[in-house]
């Protein structure tokens, strides 16, 4: 028979062990939350797919689904891959779902070249998947987990709109479970970055996930939802270097590690002082409340073809429709950019690991005293 003493010992270190799994305790206000429910939808790019590290190790939130968008990746190529990209991160039982190959409305698409890279994993080592990619569309995807959420649900989106939009089209409905769309996209006061493309777009306002699929886009912002958006405004002014990277590797997890590879990649094909992150950003701002004020603003999207096809652009006089990142500060972030991959919130804070330590400690020895 198991001595009481010896009972409460046991029970006392099960619950040290089963708390992280329940809860997670923000230690800048002392308090204890659940992690949000999360739905990310991504274009294959990989800033999105660091993002996607990011928000799968951490704690803030419970990753529901992942759904790919046409942008940079063909979806359907993009979430099999995926698959194995989830299980070089022993990451499992997070459905994944693919959508459709063309926009809403138009032909608007990326280059050709960095599509197929994107279907490529850009030369990046992956494992054999174990898990499917589910059969029905990301638009179903969507649907059913926002349904399923037994709390509303935060919507991060990485690429063009056309999932999100074409969701709510399907079932209005959903919109009373989504709790934010958060959007990684457009450019405010800023240019576009259409000019970067392979093959010349005329276009200097518009910025790639918005153009690609504008009517989307337009839909979205008009939903009546709160939109929370990071453009080009905010993640430019931000940059990503071999420090963040060599911090990344050293964290040594699964997330972390992989991160770490495709910064590396960007850093040695585009600039190695410094690379924007634009998605990774955008994910940032979804985390921590303090890296960027929002600022309300009453925002549209231009869908007309022509040479502002795409632009964010102010609508003075109407209502608020948009709370737009403008200004990020790194400094409010513990360890800056580095520091990402390690632990975004205490798991248990020390003093009270400490008590619940020395209480233990203290009925060892009263069993003990009780043995003899």
């Amino acid at each position: 028979m198991i001595p009481p003493f010896l009972t409460a010992i046991i029970s006392s270190l099960a619950f040290l062990v089963t708390l992280p799994l329940a809860f997670t305790i923000d230690p800048a206000l002392g308090t204890i939350f659940e992690p949000s429910p999360v739905i990310l939808d991504d274009d294959g790019s990989p800033d999105g797919v660091i993002a996607l590290s990011y928000m799968l190790q951490n704690p803030k939130f419970d990753v529901k689904a992942i759904t790919v968008v046409q942008g940079e990746a063909h979806p359907d190529i993009f979430a099999r891959n995926l698959m194995r990209a989830l299980n070089r991160m022993n990451v499992t039982g997070i459905p994944v779902a693919g959508g459709r190959n063309f926009p809403l409305v138009g032909n608007n698409a990326f280059p050709a070249l960095w599509r197929t890279n994107s279907d490529n994993f850009w030369g990046l080592s992956l494992l054999s998947a174990v898990e499917s990619v589910q059969p029905f569309s990301a638009v179903q995807l969507i649907i059913k987990a926002v349904k399923e959420s037994s709390q509303p649900v935060i919507i991060l989106a990485t690429g063009p709109l056309t999932n999100i939009a074409e969701a709510l089209r399907t079932d209005p409905t959903i919109a009373n479970n989504i709790a934010a769309i958060h959007i990684s996209g457009g450019a405010v006061y800023v240019p576009g970055n259409l000019t970067e493309s392979p093959s010349p777009i005329v276009n200097s306002v518009a910025e790639w996930n918005i153009w690609v699929d504008p009517v989307a886009a337009q839909e979205v912002f008009l939903s009546g939802l709160p939109i929370y958006l990071t453009p080009l405004d905010a993640s430019n002014q931000v940059k990503m270097t071999k420090v963040d990277s060599a911090a990344w590797l050293a964290a040594g997890t699964p997330q972390s590690i992989l991160a770490s590879d495709i910064l590396d990649l960007f850093l040695k094909v585009s600039s190695p002082t410094g690379v924007s992150i634009w998605d990774t950003v955008a994910a940032i701002n979804l985390s921590e409340a303090s890296f960027c004020p929002k600022i309300p603003l009453p925002l549209n999207v231009i869908t007309t073809p022509g040479i502002q096809q795409g632009r964010t652009i102010l609508s003075p006089g109407k209502p608020t429709n948009v709370s737009v990142c403008l200004d990020p500060n790194v400094g409010t972030i513990p360890k800056g950019f580095s520091g990402i991959f390690q632990s975004q919130a205490e798991i248990v804070s020390e003093p009270d690991l400490v008590l619940s330590l020395l209480a233990v400690s203290a009925l060892v020895a009263g069993w003990w005293k009780h043995q003899k």
